[in-house]
Formats: C-alpha cells, sequence, structure tokens
C-alpha cells in the first residue's frame, strides 16, 4: 500500500490506543505537578529539599529503567512489558496516595517513574505501523502529551482543593489500570516474534549520537528545559499561595498554558514556512531565560510571579514540539531509537535534577534560585546559538538500477562524506536517498562520489 492510500484501520487503531496509554501516564505525572509541593508540606519530614526529590523522584527511575524495560520487551513480548509497567506505576500512585510521611512520598514517585514504558510503547507503535507514517505516528504521541501536560495542570489544583491531593494519585492509579485495558484489547497485537527495529535504543549506536553536535545540544535543551520546569514548580505554587488560595490556581494555570499553546501553533507554522526553525528555538530559549529575570525581580508579588509563569509557558510551548521536531531532522534511519532514547533519558534526568537543585537552593532562600537558574539559562541560550540549522538540510536522490547487488557498501561511504546526515537505500524503487548539510557538501559532490562507487 502506498504513500497515498493512507493509514490502514490496524494502524488509526494502534495510533489511538497508545496514544491514549502515553496520555493516561503522563496525566498521571503532570496531574500533580502544580499542587505537590503545597501537599508534601503538610508532610512529616518535609523541607524544601524533600520537596524537589518528591516532585522530581519519578524522573531518576524513568531514566535508569527505560533501558531494561525495552530489553524484557524483546524477549517477553511488548503487551506483556507494557502491562507490567502501567502494574507497577498504579502501585507506585497508591503508594503515593496513601503516604504518611515525605520519604513515603519520594518513594511512591520513584515507583511510578518506574514503571518505564515510554520506549516500549514507541517500539510497539513501529512494530504495528509502516515506516512511511511512523512520523505521523510520534506526532500523534506528542500531541496526545500535550493535551495531557495543559489538562493536568488545571485540573490538578481543582480535583486536588475538592478531594484532596491523595485523590489525584488514585484517580493516577485508576488510569493505569485503565491502560492496561487498552492496551490488552484496543491495541492490536504483533504478528510473529518480535524483532528489534529502528526506533529502539542500540549501545552500537550510542556513540555517534552523544558525539553529533546538533543532537547533543537538543538533549542538554530538553535536559535544561525540564529541570527548570520542576524547580520553577518546587517554589511557584508555594510562593503564589500568598495571593491566591489553591482552589483558585487553576485560574492563573488556564490562561498562562492556554494562551502558551495559543502563541505555539502560528509561531510553529511561520518557522516552518519562513525555514526559520532555529531562529524560533533561539527567540524561545530567550523567552525562558526572560522568564527568570522577571521571576528574580518579581518574586514577591503577585504579578511578578504571574508575568514570569507566562513568559516561561510561551517559550516551554513553543520548546516542547520544536526540539523532537529538530532532533528527527538530524538522526539517521538507523538512530531513530538510540537518538529518541537519550532524548527522553535527558528530559527525565533533568525533571529529576531540576526537583534536587529547586529544592536544594530553595533551602537558601528564593533569590538563589532564580539566581542560578537565570545563570543556567544564560549558559543554556549561548550553547544553543551553535546549532546547526536545520534548514540548511536537503535531499538528494538517485536511480541506482538493478545493478547495485550489494547496497550497504555504497550506504556507509556516502554517510560517511562531510555534511552528510543520513543515507539509505530504497529497495521498492531501487533509489539511494541522502540528506545533507548544503554548506558542507554539494549535489555535484554526491553525485561524483556516487558514480565513482558504482563504477568501481
Amino acid at each position: 500500500m502506498g504513500e497515498k492510500d493512507g493509514m490502514t484501520a490496524l494502524e488509526k487503531r494502534t495510533l489511538a490506543g497508545l496514544s491514549l496509554i502515553f496520555a493516561i501516564r503522563m496525566f498521571g505525572l503532570f496531574i500533580v505537578l502544580p499542587v505537590i509541593s503545597l501537599y508534601a508540606r503538610t508532610l512529616p519530614g518535609a523541607d524544601p529539599l524533600w520537596l524537589g526529590l518528591a516532585l522530581g523522584g519519578y524522573g531518576l527511575s524513568q531514566a535508569i529503567f527505560q533501558v531494561p524495560f525495552g530489553m524484557l520487551s524483546d524477549r517477553f513480548g511488548r503487551k506483556p512489558v507494557i502491562v507490567a509497567g502501567l502494574l507497577i506505576f498504579a502501585g507506585g500512585s497508591v503508594m503515593a496516595a496513601t503516604a504518611h510521611s515525605v520519604f513515603g512520598l519520594f518513594v511512591g514517585r520513584l515507583i511510578q517513574g518506574t514503571g518505564a514504558v515510554a520506549s516500549v510503547v514507541i517500539a510497539l507503535m513501529a512494530d504495528l505501523t509502516r515506516e512511511e507514517y511512523r512520523t505521523r505516528a510520534m506526532a500523534g504521541i506528542g500531541v496526545s502529551i500535550g493535551l495531557s501536560f495543559a489538562v493536568g495542570m488545571v485540573v490538578g489544583p481543582i480535583v486536588g482543593a475538592a478531594y484532596g491531593v491523595s485523590s489525584l494519585f488514585w484517580l493516577t492509579a485508576t488510569l493505569a489500570l485503565l491502560g492496561i485495558g487498552i492496551i490488552l484489547f484496543v491495541v492490536p497485537s504483533p504478528k510473529g516474534a518480535v524483532h528489534k527495529n529502528e526506533m529502539e535504543l542500540s549501545f552500537s549506536q550510542l556513540g555517534y549520537v552523544l558525539k553529533n553536535p546538533a543532537l547533543l545540544r537538543i538533549d542538554i535543551s530538553v535536559f535544561s528545559l525540564h529541570l527548570f520546569l520542576t524547580a520553577v514548580f518546587v517554589s511557584f505554587p508555594v510562593l503564589l499561595k500568598q495571593y491566591i488560595a489553591p482552589s483558585a490556581m487553576w485560574k492563573v494555570y488556564l490562561p498562562v498554558i492556554l494562551g502558551g499553546m495559543f502563541l505555539m501553533v502560528p509561531a510553529m507554522i511561520v518557522a516552518e514556512k519562513r525555514k526559520k526553525l532555529k531562529t524560533a528555538f533561539l527567540i524561545a530559549v530567550a523567552f525562558i531565560v526572560a522568564s527568570f529575570a522577571i521571576f528574580l525581580g518579581g518574586y514577591k508579588s503577585e504579578t511578578g510571579l504571574i508575568a514570569g509563569l507566562a513568559v516561561f509557558f510561551i517559550g516551554f510551548n513553543l520548546l516542547e514540539p520544536l526540539m523532537p521536531s529538530i532532533m528527527t531532522r538530524f538522526v539517521r534511519t538507523r538512530t531513530r531509537g538510540t537518538s529518541s532514547g537519550v532524548f527522553n533519558m535527558s528530559q527525565f534526568m533533568g525533571a529529576f535534577l531540576g526537583g534536587v537543585l529547586g529544592g536544594g537552593l530553595a533551602t537558601v532562600s528564593n533569590t538563589a534560585l532564580f539566581s542560578a537558574l537565570l545563570a543556567i539559562s544564560a549558559v543554556w541560550f549561548l550553547i544553543a546559538l551553535g546549532l546547526t540549522d536545520p534548514n540548511l538540510l536537503e535531499t538528494f536522490e538517485r536511480p541506482v538500477g538493478e545493478g547495485l547487488h550489494d547496497p550497504q557498501p555504497v550506504i556507509r561511504q556516502m554517510g560517511e562524506m562531510s555534511g552528510v546526515v543520513d543515507c539509505r537505500y530504497r529497495e521498492s524503487d531501487r533509489i539511494l536517498w541522502v540528506k545533507y548539510l548544503r554548506d558542507r557538501t554539494t549535489q555535484e559532490d554526491l553525485e561524483r562520489k556516487l558514480s565513482g562507487l558504482l563504477e568501481a
């Protein structure tokens, strides 16, 4: 079936089911973000550092268990491992709901993160969809995560104020069980044995991913962004409580998040159409830097707090789709899973260290916290300046006929050329496809190299 025929009914069912599972799981993490620091303060043993650990603890276990869960899914199958991960996530939610100390809450959050099935869900999606539709499927999962974040940030304060924050963890546990029903009865099962695919992390490709300057800058960026997100919410709800009751905080979060999302859509469209992705990326990072300058100067007032958060979420909502979009442009086909795995682990480690940093600095003072975040974000902006412009990427295609019996040597040598980002052979139409940076090589250079290899 060709590109024009669209996704099959099975692929659409797969996308809908797996997007729901992603959304349910991430909603369960996001829903407590705006309220957990307030709730944890009421538990025995609470101090700013423990608040930060409780807030970001899930990120540590998420980062540690991503790879083991992926390896287990190769041996025991995707669905059984996803079910096990969701059960662990539900168990951690129950422990957090029944915690009688901040340490118990921290352990519950660690257990929540231990059910690290994100990479397995992506691998299952790859098993059940054709290659030409995987980008679309990944975009669908990205949309579900964005919506779960927005809904969770608004629903959390409302439900938490009405029924207690522990009710949010009970809701999370219930949704995890719903996710098990979806994986068992909605998502199709792969036929035959599970095989490694390009959407999985491979240690053999890790060196390339970590040495690629563009990918490294994006990994640093997602690490930094989620470090900032967690660090901000260690102190922000506590500071805002001086002016607004927790039950009314949704009135702040709703317009701030929706405003950021509203601005994000036209900004992404303009960036894509006018080929200004790097410019949009740098502007978004600049918004993050500016938000910490506002926080630093105005965290002692209601206006300063809300203005800082509004500016932060303009940058955050623009960066969330920009970073994976830029990342996918610089990955090689065979390193998709590894690049995505490092990206996700960077995000989760950022969330954990943001909790540690935010809690530790808040113990000193909020001035120390926002001063440090301002300094770190400024360094991040300087690193981001060196990002290779993704709009320099172009493609080269050439039919190679039936004489090429083994394309691998040609793919390898073309891939080693300066400026070549990716190279693959499409067996269906016998075309060699190359993605390259036009400021480092040309179509003529590629044509000469390929002609020489075919004549050899």
